[in-house]
């Protein structure tokens, strides 16, 4: 968290407790429904902060999916997908799906993330990343979803949407 997130965090909690001592409720309230109220707030400032360098990650895994699919590396690919897609898609079938996707959409020129989401479970943490991506041979709208495993991001699912995968 950088140094302004903890000084905002600081002052919030600061400012928090002025309220609390300037409000009157000091000799009626319970100082500890404060304190846990703010320590809730503290924690939920911190996963933000987790949350986006999760992100940052998932983002960085797009960018090398894209040069993978450019160069052809469909099998690398693959050996970098997470248990539960390898269970719901086999090897072969996914070279496939990526072969023809390069195939009618040529190589990635550019792509721009849009809606993104991450989801902490019982079962993990997934992140999926919606991107507008524009490829030498049409457009596409694409959904990478990834799940956590330590400090690496695992592909767990992929969507694309094109018609130009369709015409050609």
């Amino acid at each position: 968290m950088a140094g302004d997130q903890l000084g905002a965090v600081a002052g919030a909690a600061g400012a928090a407790l002025i309220c609390y001592k300037h409000s009157g409720m000091e000799r009626k309230g319970n100082p500890m429904s404060v304190r846990r109220s703010l320590f809730a707030l503290l924690a939920v400032l911190l996963a933000g902060c987790s949350m986006s360098a999760d992100v940052g990650l998932a983002e960085r895994q797009v960018a090398q999916f894209h040069q993978q699919l450019d160069a052809g590396q469909l099998q690398q690919i693959y050996a970098e997908t997470s248990d539960r897609l390898r269970e719901a898609t086999s090897e072969q079938d996914m070279q496939n799906l990526l072969a023809a996707v390069h195939r009618k959409l040529g190589d990635v020129k550019s792509s721009v993330r849009g809606a993104w989401s991450v989801h902490a479970g019982t079962t993990g943490t997934f992140i999926s990343l919606s991107y507008r991506t524009h490829f030498s041979e049409g457009d596409a709208t694409e959904r990478f979803d990834y799940q956590l495993e330590g400090d690496k991001a695992l592909l767990a699912g992929y969507h694309i949407n094109s018609n130009a995968l369709i015409e050609k």
